[in-house]
């Protein structure tokens, strides 16, 4: 009995590591595609002046924002009956039905939301840009 209780102690002290670490990848992931959003929009325009980088920061910030803002609607359920319709039409055209009915679709939105780690990552990634877009904007 006690060998059970140590190991299950064991395994609580190494989650929190666990965790850690994934959300540095995490956020790790989300500043690199902060910056490939800044480069791509950089390089959409053709041009490095100062309103082009104003620019560039912008949106990287709002699709970031924008991003963070899907993954709140999900978690509320509010895009689950445009997602579960959409779904079942392209799943006619295969002649496929879905496993889950509505009711358990959102049953098990509810129980298995997405991470808050997943919401606020992207969220605090775009709080800088915009931020960094604002100043170049008042240079300007």
């Amino acid at each position: 009995m006690r060998e059970k209780e140590n190991k299950k102690e064991n395994i609580e002290n190494i989650k929190p590591k666990a965790n850690i670490k994934k959300n540095l990848i995490i956020l790790s992931i989300s500043i690199f595609s902060s910056i490939i959003l800044v480069l791509f929009a950089l390089q959409w325009q053709a041009s490095y002046t100062l309103l082009a980088f104003c620019n560039a920061f912008y949106f990287s910030g709002f699709i970031l924002f924008f991003i963070s803002w899907m993954i709140l609607m999900s978690n509320m359920n509010i895009l689950s009956p445009t997602i579960y319709g959409l779904k079942s039409f392209f799943f006619m055209f295969a002649g496929k039905k879905q496993k889950l009915d509505y009711y358990e679709y959102l049953k098990d939105k509810e129980e298995n939301p997405i991470s808050k780690v997943f919401l606020l990552t992207p969220l605090l990634t775009a709080i800088p840009n915009i931020i960094v877009a604002i100043i170049l904007h008042i240079m300007l």
